[in-house]
């Protein structure tokens, strides 16, 4: 009778141990679907929109005068570059939380790339700060500018290396489809491509066009956790 109520007990707690597990999953993948598309409308406004606003290549006067006919979206831009970083950090934290149950090796990997990442691309943010003590300095107004751009380059090529072990993770829960698994291995190889072309071939220009096709991969990836959200496994209560 003892050891029939001593294994009810252990049951019921391996049970209750099970159903926290998945409970804590679903909420965090909860405030993943929340997250993530604000980390990517911040990203690509940071990134993509506010550099096509005011940089003009190889013209520093230009540039400068751009961000002197309008330096309070310079300004947003560059609290919207800090807190893309900030939520780089905080999105591989809770993809490990979810992921660790999956492989704890890979998870590591996957976090331990991005908070490589993270303040090599933060440290970037400081340049663009400069920039605005050196309006009356073009040349080396542009030259801080350039150094930004050196900081992302090293960047991408941990924000490729992380989608690695993250693809792997996404293949091996059976969250998600195979396929999406294999769009971000696509954009790890898009990222890496793209920091390899930069460094060793800076006027390949059909290259590194092939290489941000490829880093759609990632984009994929994202709208399908959002849009369709991960496949929590039944297995998860009653294995």
């Amino acid at each position: 009778m003892i050891k029939f109520l001593e294994s009810s007990v252990a049951y019921t707690y391996v049970i209750r141990h099970k159903v926290d597990i998945f409970l804590i999953m679903k909420n965090t993948f909860l405030i993943l679907r929340i997250l993530y598309p604000v980390w990517m409308i911040i990203g690509m406004f940071a990134l993509m929109y506010i550099p096509s606003v005011f940089v003009v290549s190889e013209n520093p006067l230009a540039t400068t005068e751009n961000i002197k006919n309008n330096e309070l979206l310079f300004r947003v831009g560059i609290l919207a570059s800090i807190i893309t970083q900030l939520l780089y950090i905080v999105i591989p934290i809770l993809l490990y939380k979810v992921f660790k149950q999956t492989d704890a090796t890979q998870a590591m990997l996957m976090l331990a790339f991005s908070l490589v990442a993270a303040p090599i691309a933060l440290f970037g943010s400081i340049y663009d700060l400069q920039m605005l003590s050196t309006l009356d300095q073009p040349e080396i107004g542009m030259s801080h500018f350039n150094f930004k751009r050196y900081t992302l380059t090293v960047a991408t090529i941990f924000w490729g290396l992380w989608l690695f072990p993250l693809g792997k993770l996404a293949i091996k829960s059976k969250y998600f489809p195979i396929l999406i698994g294999y769009c971000l291995y696509a954009g790890g190889v898009g990222y890496l491509l793209s920091a390899a072309v930069k460094i060793v071939f800076p006027n390949y220009e059909m290259v590194f066009n092939i290489s941000e096709i490829l880093t759609i991969g990632e984009v994929i990836f994202i709208l399908w956790f959002v849009i369709k959200g991960p496949k929590v496994l039944n297995e998860t209560t009653e294995s």
